[in-house]
């Protein structure tokens, strides 16, 4: 299961329905996340972290 397929599942059992990925980018409600791997090795661990981007540069149209 790819990483993007991993966020999607966790924010589908969050119960949260507002989110859209651009690229391997997950956007809910307007806030970007960036999607990375994770290995800290807990046992409920899903394998998935989202960080919260602040520095991705503006799309121009």
């Amino acid at each position: 299961m790819t990483l993007k397929a991993r966020a999607q599942e966790k924010v589908e059992r969050a119960g949260i329905s507002n989110y859209s990925f651009d690229r391997d980018v997950l956007v809910m409600c307007g806030v970007r996340y960036a999607i990375e791997a994770c290995e800290c090795g807990e046992p409920d661990c899903d394998g998935v972290r989202l960080r919260k981007a602040a520095a991705f540069p503006p799309i121009l149209q």
